[in-house]
């Protein structure tokens, strides 16, 4: 089973990506800061990590990078609201409007697919 970290800053969007991708049978772990993120990867190595829109562009590069430091093969999904700016880390692109189900079908994609980047 996949372990997916799904960090955002805004509990409403997570909670329907969270359910979708659990009962797909993903191992997800939620983070609603900065510090509950960092504190996740500390603690766990992750297959996919999917950085919401309400995350600032520093801090998603951060995020980025301390994931794929603990597992090089980790893919990363960015979620952008109107600009792809600072998303060179990113495998995928994923607009806000994407359904839950959209996101699902990104993190399915990378994980079958890993030689494929920057999908959305």
């Amino acid at each position: 089973m996949a372990k997916v970290l799904l960090v955002g800053y805004i509990r409403e969007f997570q909670e329907a990506e969270k359910n979708v991708l659990h009962a797909a049978g993903y191992q997800v772990t939620t983070a609603l800061t900065l510090e509950a993120a960092h504190q996740a990867i500390s603690q766990e190595t992750f297959d996919v990590a999917i950085l919401g829109y309400s995350v600032p562009s520093q801090q998603r590069n951060q995020l980025a990078t301390s994931v794929k430091q603990a597992n090089p093969a980790a893919k990363i999904i960015l979620i952008y609201f109107a600009s792809t700016q600072n998303t060179e880390l990113a495998d995928a692109l994923v607009p806000t409007t994407a359904t839950a189900q959209e996101v699902l079908r990104a993190v399915d994609h990378l994980l079958s697919n890993p030689d494929q980047s920057k999908t959305g």
